[in-house]
């Protein structure tokens, strides 16, 4: 009985920290790395340093010390990495929300909303969207998709074309009563990086919402055309 298991509140004497749970009286540590340091102190190989944000000092181990930062917590760590962060007004909800410098500074990023569903409540945005359909509607297909029309029709398979997915993005071929998506595309736009990056954003997203993507280009036609219908004919089964 004397060892008897309760809850029970500790003050750890290895590294001070303050734990409760189940355990038996007289315990000291809140770890058996803890108990270990404690019997060879003189094994340590680490150093004190203080901590990048709030200054406190801790003890890290030699195989942290190649780290660039250093911080007390989870929570320091936060603080830190948020301190340049960008402060913006959502458009449609109003919500602050920010984002790093980095990320408000790239590439084709807009940060005029807190989130995509934000996003698709905005006419004005929406507007746009179905302005590029109708627009892609006015120019037509061209010569690849034109070929891929060609091709479904000889396999006499139902499709719609350019159609609008999730008022988010137009790809070029959606099959009937099925969940297939075929995208047309062309070698020299589609080898380009920040298009390859949007080609896997886009059929990850797709994926996700349990369609099956499947990308054609226009060199694939030319030299492997039955390869292509094979693979068609496989997704359909």
């Amino acid at each position: 009985m004397k060892n008897q298991y309760k809850i029970r509140t500790i003050i750890c004497q290895g590294c001070g920290k303050v734990i409760t749970k189940r355990m038996p009286r007289g315990r000291k540590y809140c770890s058996s790395e803890c108990y270990r340091n404690s019997l060879r102190p003189q094994r340590k190989t680490g150093k004190i340093i203080k901590c990048e944000w709030c200054g406190k000092e801790i003890y890290k181990q030699k195989s942290y010390l190649n780290h660039k930062h250093y911080f007390c917590s989870i929570d320091c760590a936060n603080k830190w990495q948020a301190r340049n962060k960008k402060t913006f007004i959502c458009k449609v909800c109003g919500k602050k929300f920010r984002l790093s410098k980095s990320l408000a500074e790239q590439k084709g990023r807009n940060p005029t909303y807190c989130s995509i569903a934000c996003r698709e409540k905005d006419p004005e945005y929406m507007g746009h969207i179905n302005g590029n359909l109708v627009q892609q509607h006015k120019k037509g297909l061209n010569k690849l998709e034109l070929t891929g029309r060609k091709i479904l029709q000889d396999l006499e398979i139902e499709f719609n074309e350019q159609i609008l997915m999730f008022n988010k993005f137009l790809v070029d071929v959606l099959l009937k009563n099925k969940k297939i998506i075929i995208q047309w595309d062309g070698v020299y736009w589609h080898s380009k990086p920040e298009r390859k990056k949007l080609d896997i954003s886009q059929d990850a997203y797709l994926k996700k919402c349990g369609y099956e993507v499947l990308r054609f280009t226009d060199k694939d036609i030319k030299n492997n055309k039955e390869k292509v219908i094979e693979n068609i004919k496989r997704a359909i089964q």
